[in-house]
């Protein structure tokens, strides 16, 4: 599978401040068909979901699976592990995280 993102990345960027920081690691967060670039196929894994909670602790399960699949239905950043990180990061922020 393509590594979509590098997780150290993510998590350097969304850990707790320093003294309490953690390492939040997640390789290939989108499970992709045969065709990565076809959206029909595209869909987020139930350990993406868990993984942005894990980053996000008090995030709503329904909340972390719509960012996941917001993050995954983009294809235009498909194998872009900056362009991953960075949308990820927006639809934290936008929404309240």
């Amino acid at each position: 599978m393509i590594r979509f993102m590098s997780w150290a990345t993510v998590a350097a960027l969304l850990s707790a401040p320093a003294f309490a920081q953690g390492v939040h690691v997640f390789d290939n967060p989108c499970e992709r068909g045969p065709v990565p670039y076809w959206n029909t196929i595209n869909h987020s894994r139930s350990q993406f979901i868990d993984f942005i909670q894990e980053v996000r602790p008090g995030m709503p399960r329904d909340l972390a699976s719509v960012i996941a699949h917001e993050v995954c239905d983009d294809i235009t950043i498909v194998g872009n592990s900056d362009a991953l990180t960075a949308r990820l990061r927006v639809l934290l922020r936008e929404y309240g995280y």
